[in-house]
């Protein structure tokens, strides 16, 4: 595929890169996923980073065990096609061919391998790397992480209310991870390095009232990452905020 026009002069820095987490299929929040499309068509990113819970698997959720209200109507192989249709092709359709691709596994992913640990007759059947089309990205372990430059991306481990702060001290090191759907940073900076560590949680791409949130409050935020990186793995990142069907990036309105 031919690269378009950038916005930025490419000159100025050596790769850029786009992270999503938490789109949750198919409760996906459309709006949302629209204006990704839109920013990634325009942004021409060398990496495209899915990091985690990109699928919900509510049907084979520990949580939803004999509450077959929960899961009515719900198929595994369904949310599968459903996925690769789209969110995958419509994504493969828009990057450039040498854009390098990631596809972590999330909790929810992993849902699949807590069915095979206790049910084993189920392996080579319901894992995502079976029913998805992954041949263009490589797949992050679960609890696995992707550095690049000197950004380190995991899908998050963390819920508790200082975890940005909690995922700094454990890994002692810039990491940006999802997890909780909600943003919050942590930031140290010592007078031995020339940058601040940050832990940055980023927001999630999915419906924010879900049926099984029954319309309580949460802290939950559409967001995503994107970012410039310099030649010595230096760089500048950005989380738009996508409020009422709208962003606004590098002064343009991105709208559903």
């Amino acid at each position: 595929m031919k690269r378009k026009k950038s916005m930025i002069n490419r000159d100025d820095v050596v790769e850029r890169g786009v992270a999503l987490w938490d789109i949750h299929y198919p409760d996906q929040d459309d709006s949302c996923m629209s204006i990704v499309h839109q920013f990634v068509d325009d942004f021409n990113p060398d990496y495209f980073l899915l990091c985690g819970d990109q699928l919900d698997m509510a049907s084979i959720s520990y949580y939803n065990r004999n509450k077959p209200k929960l899961v009515e109507s719900k198929r595994l192989a369904e949310d599968y096609k459903g996925f690769q249709r789209d969110v995958l092709d419509k994504f493969d359709n828009i990057l450039d061919d040498r854009c390098l691709r990631y596809f972590f596994i999330g909790n929810h992913e992993y849902r699949a391998e807590r069915i095979i640990e206790s049910d084993p007759q189920y392996e080579g059947f319901i894992e995502p790397e079976i029913n998805l089309d992954l041949s263009l990205y490589k797949v992050v372990p679960f609890n696995g992480f992707l550095t690049v430059g000197k950004m380190n991306f995991i899908h998050g481990i963390y819920i508790n209310k200082y975890n940005s702060n909690k995922h700094l001290s454990v890994y002692e090191d810039n990491v940006f991870y999802g997890h909780t759907h909600s943003n919050q940073v942590f930031t140290k900076l010592s007078p031995f390095l020339n940058l601040p560590r940050q832990a940055v949680n980023v927001g999630c791409l999915c419906n924010k009232n879900p049926s099984y949130m029954r319309s309580r409050p949460n802290s939950w935020v559409h967001q995503f990452l994107f970012w410039y990186m310099f030649d010595d793995g230096s760089f500048v990142y950005y989380t738009p905020i996508i409020i009422n069907d709208k962003c606004f990036i590098n002064g343009k309105l991105y709208h559903a």
